[in-house]
């Protein structure tokens, strides 16, 4: 009785599958209990990878933008400046921005920055407090 139950449930939500993220997909299995329709919720989802990445041919970039996060919140842990008085700013998550444009900013190692999303596959890096922002890179 249960295998055509869980059968059901595939058929219905099939449609869904391929519309929903593979991040989403795999979330959603994630709390599915017992083991076995877990499993099969996962098994599901690595099946539909073949068609979803036929269907984003061409578009894996705009996806991927939909789903990374519009801005993360960070502590700088070290400021290094570089030729042109370019600084290299490391935070506390490990990453590593390079500053792109000529803007000046005071900062230093402690302050609370928030790196946000810009047009064109760029980033603005700002004072969590607000201020002067900096167009930056990641290097790392």
């Amino acid at each position: 009785m249960k295998v055509p139950f869980i059968f059901v449930i595939f058929v219905l939500l099939a449609p869904s599958v391929f519309a929903e993220s593979i991040t989403n997909q795999i979330k959603s299995c994630a709390g599915i209990e017992p083991r076995d329709n877990r499993l099969a919720c996962y098994d599901q989802v690595a099946a539909s990878l073949e068609h979803q990445a036929a269907v984003a041919f061409g578009y894996e970039q705009k996806l991927i933008s939909e789903e990374a996060p519009q801005k993360i919140d960070a502590k700088i842990v070290d400021i290094h400046i570089g030729a042109h008085e370019k600084r290299f700013i490391t935070l506390d998550n490990g990453q590593l921005w390079k500053q792109n444009d000529s803007s000046r900013v005071f900062w230093k190692v402690g302050d609370s920055v928030i790196i946000e999303r810009a047009l064109l596959g760029s980033f603005f890096m700002k004072p969590a407090d607000g201020g002067r922002k900096l167009r930056v890179k990641r290097i790392k």
